[in-house]
């Protein structure tokens, strides 16, 4: 996507929350994130963020941090055409108005030094140098780098090797959860499984969702 594409896609997304009646116009504000602000992030840290995601970390600030939608139970990665869909909730990185960016600063700091920790998982920088966290997803959820993908690490696992966390490399992939950030707005923004979720529900005889209860802060 151009960068006005991304642009027009991520104020799509915010919209979208509003015209389903997830949420609230008043929930989210112009953001006051910089592209220097930005690039200062990139070099702290030794990463090229994915465009897609620097314009949706410069577009609107808001609060709120859980998010839930339908998705098919089989996985985004492996959905089978009328997949049964359940709802699944994910706590995604809240942006403030006060210092957006700093919540993102806390997971990235948090996320090295919990893996760099010889007596935790005792890996080198080198190993998750790719991965940025921005929220969970039954466990963290980052973007690899790498590849541009959503991927999650359960916490209560300490041997990343062990889990197939790591490849023949030593490099942190995790478990993949989406291909990339465009379908995690897809999903939880846009509502792409909302329509076939309302017919499951209408077939099976039960209420139908209340898209208000969809967003917690």
């Amino acid at each position: 996507m151009t960068k006005k594409e991304e642009e027009s896609f991520v104020k799509g997304a915010f919209e979208a929350l509003v015209t389903r009646g997830v949420a609230e116009r008043g929930m989210f504000t112009q953001s006051n994130v910089t592209q220097q602000e930005l690039d200062a992030f990139e070099e702290r840290f030794g990463v090229k963020l994915p465009s897609l995601f620097r314009t949706y970390l410069s577009t609107y600030c808001y609060d709120f941090s859980v998010i839930c939608a339908p998705i098919p139970v089989d996985g985004l990665e492996n959905a089978k055409e009328n997949s049964e869909k359940w709802l699944w909730w994910i706590e995604l990185l809240s942006l403030p108005k006060e210092e957006p960016l700093k919540n993102l600063y806390g997971l990235m700091e948090s996320l090295r030094e919990v893996c760099t920790n010889k007596e935790l998982l005792g890996l080198t920088l080198k190993n998750v140098r790719n991965l940025v966290p921005i929220g969970e997803w039954d466990g963290m959820l980052c973007i690899d780098l790498s590849d541009g993908g959503l991927c999650s690490f359960s916490q209560a696992e300490f041997d990343w090797k062990k889990a197939g966390y790591l490849d023949e490399n030593g490099i942190a992939h995790g478990i993949k959860r989406m291909t990339d950030f465009k379908m995690l707005l897809e999903v939880y923004f846009y509502g792409k499984y909302d329509r076939e979720y309302e017919i499951q529900i209408a077939i099976n005889n039960e209420e139908k969702p209340d898209y208000t209860t969809y967003i917690h802060r």
